[in-house]
């Protein structure tokens, strides 16, 4: 909302009426709870724990999907408008279509037709598109992490919190990181080549997956 007041164009982001402000602020409440479930799903170590999560981020997904059919005049949660209440949502589904299919095996169902026309509608908006395309040389010479491309860098970055271990991330990379060298990633694939040197023929293990 600060953003949308201070570019200078009033209502860019938000409905110009009363009851299109109202329906965007229902729908970012309703929706509330996506970058939770999202954060609960990946970090939490109990397999029972994640499943029962899991359902609740399948649920409100759902819910999601039928609030994206309110109204038929646009591909939006407000129809035309492309508004705050789409961009509260966009990030975290961008996460889960990305890391929670990486690391928990958790994808949108393909019978969520409007919320996939939505997330492939908004990836395609050229604001979108810059915010979300592959790392820039800036980034590369601040930040450890060695992935370039924008979908193996999330995956890479999301890595410790589906491993449990951002404490170890952040002292291995504090102690000996640099920019492009994450030293964590490092330590973690030694660790599987160890322990598929262990499986018998190298087979995966419990070990080796995140699952």
């Amino acid at each position: 909302e600060y953003i949308d007041e201070a570019i200078g164009t009033k209502h860019l982001l938000r409905p110009k009426d009363v009851v299109g402000l109202y329906n965007m602020k229902l729908f970012i409440s309703r929706h509330s709870q996506l970058p939770s479930l999202f954060h609960q799903l990946l970090t939490n170590p109990s397999a029972s724990k994640r499943h029962h999560i899991s359902v609740q981020l399948l649920n409100l997904l759902k819910l999601i999907n039928v609030d994206l059919q309110t109204f038929d005049d646009g591909p939006y949660l407000l129809g035309k408008q492309f508004t705050l209440a789409d961009i509260y949502i966009f990030p975290i589904v961008e996460r889960i279509v990305v890391v929670l299919s990486t690391y928990r095996s958790f994808w949108i169902p393909p019978a969520l037709t409007h919320l996939i026309t939505w997330y492939d509608t908004v990836s395609d908006r050229p604001a979108v598109r810059a915010a979300t395309s592959d790392r820039t040389t800036e980034s590369q010479n601040t930040y450890c992490y060695e992935r370039i491309a924008r979908n193996e860098y999330l995956i890479e970055v999301y890595e410790c919190y589906a491993r449990n271990e951002v404490a170890l991330f952040t002292e291995l990379n504090l102690e000996r990181g640099r920019p492009g060298v994450n030293v964590y990633r490092e330590v973690v694939e030694e660790e599987m080549r160890d322990h598929r040197t262990i499986c018998e023929k190298g087979k995966s293990c419990q070990h080796c997956v995140i699952s």
